[in-house]
């Protein structure tokens, strides 16, 4: 494979993995729609508050604060332009997602607090656990990830993918089919209040 074919593979692939836009960065990650943009305010040079600040703005209208960060956050539109999946990397053990409404703004509870504590093994959820958004599959399902490694020994990596249904609130362990894999959900009860 040349160069430029190898280079057009890459460029297409990045949208298809889901990895969202990242920020900080100058890169505007504007809704499948076109109606909302986000971006990112990163501090300015000598500011006491060193956060960056994600800005949600609606056409030329003016900007609301969404949240504020240390180290990095990606973010994924639904495909109906209704929802975004914030992947923030709040610590270096540590990421979680946060959905919001574009027109409520209003952040759901994170994943990781919502996610079933009996779904994967405890030693994982309190070792180097990272929750990423990975892809929506419709307006209301978003599928993730979750990661890591152990921090107790026997130590070892793991890797999990569910997907989270915004309207009813249930997790699924997304299980893929040798054939055409397809995810097949396993319904797992939301943990309780």
């Amino acid at each position: 494979m040349n160069s430029p074919s190898f280079i057009a593979v890459f460029v297409v692939a990045i949208p298809v993995l889901g990895t969202g836009i990242h920020f900080p960065s100058g890169t505007i990650s504007e809704s499948p729609d076109g109606r909302w943009k986000l971006t990112c305010k990163s501090p300015a040079d000598g500011a006491v508050d060193l956060q960056h600040v994600i800005l949600l703005t609606e056409g030329q209208g003016r900007s609301v604060e969404l949240r504020r960060f240390d180290r990095g956050c990606s973010v994924l539109w639904s495909p109906d332009s209704s929802w975004f999946a914030l992947t923030d990397d709040w610590a270096s053990d540590r990421s979680d997602v946060f959905i919001y409404s574009a027109a409520g703004r209003v952040s759901k509870k994170s994943i990781g607090e919502q996610f079933p504590t009996n779904a994967i093994p405890r030693e994982e959820l309190t070792g180097h656990c990272y929750f990423d958004a990975y892809q929506w599959l419709d307006r209301y399902r978003l599928r993730f990830k979750v990661s890591g490694h152990t921090d107790e020994p026997p130590v070892y990596s793991f890797e999990h993918e569910y997907v989270f249904d915004l309207k009813s609130g249930r997790f699924e362990k997304a299980i893929k089919e040798k054939s055409d894999k397809s995810l097949q959900p396993n319904a797992i009860a939301p943990k309780a209040p």
